[in-house]
């Protein structure tokens, strides 16, 4: 299981924005190996709340141990305490960014699925 701490440029923010992503690449299989090559992982975008960041599912909760049980891929966006809402007289376009930008960057970054699952 990795924990990556990372920034990024939005431009939908017009500024450097921090996330974490857990990302289950180096999980071991019960025959002693690594993930196979080229797997897409489902992924979990989970949105903090107010007052928050976007450490606060990973140092509160029991979320890496959640997304190692279910070999899932988890993105934690910081939302700044803007309640994920466009605000487009301050260039705080939060909705195109969490909705949009944030997914596309990720998918490219890391080996995320791009199926769109309901659960």
């Amino acid at each position: 299981m990795a924990v990556i701490q990372m920034t990024f440029f939005s431009q939908k923010l017009m500024r450097t924005v921090p996330a974490v992503v857990i990302l289950p690449a180096d999980k071991w299989n019960d025959k002693g190996e690594t993930a196979e090559e080229g797997k897409l992982y489902s992924t979990l975008y989970l949105l903090h709340g107010v007052f928050g960041s976007c450490t606060d599912w990973l140092y509160n909760t029991r979320i890496q141990q959640y997304a190692e049980e279910h070999d899932l891929a988890v993105v934690m966006p910081s939302g700044e305490n803007a309640f994920y809402v466009d605000q487009e007289k301050m260039h705080n376009l939060y909705g195109e960014y969490i909705g949009e930008e944030l997914i596309n960057i990720t998918r490219r970054m890391f080996p995320l699925s791009q199926k769109r699952e309901d659960t």
